[in-house]
């Protein structure tokens, strides 16, 4: 009897461990699916944005205590996530950052299961990335001085043509000069549509971004230009002007045509150039400076920081005097003038924008 004695204790020993392992196992595990959303996919810079996850614990004995970490453009979102009893579904709202313009890869997102005191741990990879699109903020502001009209010096074929120059067709509404109509769509598609004429009278505005690494050495500098710029790229798409939108490193050059879907989506017309404005957002590496030719402009508007070089651009549009909107928190007088421009300061984007509106209205 005494000779079984040990191989009894060391069945019972092996059926511990069995046991442990077994239990071990059922910590480890990470009995639960997660499916995560993002609403909206797409928003203005600081408008709020949530992340939303729907959490279903597998039925049985045990329940789950997680831990949850998202990250957006690479900078981790800590989730507080509830406990789960077996078999419940939860879901969790988390708000994400948008104080950054661009294209922010969200995730991917990692799962924690914390057993007993802290003794088990699992991690667990959701290796799914959703893309969110930040855009620049739109602030309200009067676009391309009134009055001012096209001369024909220095301005480019394509856009002297004027009203000979197709730029667009709509859909024929009550009101509407039919001596406008374009015949050859008219009868393809069998609905009445207008044409859309570029007009000579109608002042080209160029909205020309400092991007260089130089201005754009802090962070948010970037987007407070942003903001000028596409504010002001809208009101004058509203007020039925050809734009552009163009980057000292060449990265953008947008052409924004008049009037086309005006009355109907303003923000639609300059999508574009919003996304342009996103891709800029994106790293800058070493570049050379490749600014296209400015030709055809009748405003120039020239957008920086306040690191940016202020006779260097008051300049770099050769025979034209641009407007100078520098967004600088240290500018002592909100105008200025300096090597023939006047330069615009404000500490941010829509303190800019006021004191354009002061000096257009």
């Amino acid at each position: 009897m005494s000779a079984g004695y040990p191989t009894v204790r060391g069945l019972g020993l092996a059926l511990l461990a069995l046991e442990v392992v077994s239990l071990a196992s059922v910590l480890l595990r990470l009995p639960v699916s997660v499916h995560r959303t993002i609403a909206p996919s797409r928003v203005a810079r600081l408008d709020p944005c949530q992340g939303r996850l729907a959490l279903t614990s597998s039925s049985g004995r045990f329940g789950v205590s997680l831990d949850a970490q998202d990250r957006v453009g690479g900078r981790p979102v800590d989730i507080d996530v509830p406990w789960l009893a077996p078999g419940e579904t939860r879901e969790v709202v988390f708000d994400l950052p948008t104080e950054r313009m661009g294209r922010l890869a969200i995730g991917p997102m990692t799962l924690r299961r914390n057993g007993f005191a802290g003794l088990w741990l699992r991690v667990m990879d959701l290796g799914d990335t959703r893309d969110l699109l930040v855009t620049p903020q739109l602030h309200r502001c009067t676009g391309v001085p009134s009055g001012l009209t096209r001369g024909h010096a220095g301005a480019d074929e394509r856009v002297e043509r004027g009203g000979t120059d197709l730029t667009g067709l709509r859909e024929y509404v009550p009101g509407d000069d039919l001596r406008r109509l374009h015949w050859a769509t008219t009868a393809r598609t069998g609905t009445l549509m207008i044409r859309e004429d570029s007009d000579p009278s109608r002042a080209h505005l160029t909205v020309l971004v400092d991007d260089s690494p130089a201005s754009t050495r802090e962070p948010g500098d970037l987007d407070e230009m942003a903001d000028v710029a596409a504010s002001l790229l809208r009101a004058a798409v509203a007020d039925g002007n050809p734009c552009r939108l163009v980057s000292i490193s060449g990265r953008a050059d947008v052409d924004l045509p008049a009037g086309i879907g005006v009355a109907v989506d303003p923000v639609g017309v300059l999508e574009p150039a919003l996304v342009a404005l996103c891709d800029l957002a994106a790293e800058i590496g070493p570049q050379q400076p490749a600014i296209p030719a400015l030709h055809g402009t009748d405003v120039l508007v020239v957008v920086g920081s306040r690191h940016s070089d202020r006779t260097r651009l008051a300049t770099i549009a050769g025979g034209l005097r641009p407007t100078l909107l520098l967004v600088d928190p240290t500018a002592e007088a909100p105008i200025t003038w300096a090597a023939g421009a006047a330069t615009l300061s404000g500490a941010r984007a829509r303190d800019v924008l006021a004191t354009w509106d002061a000096v257009r209205s």
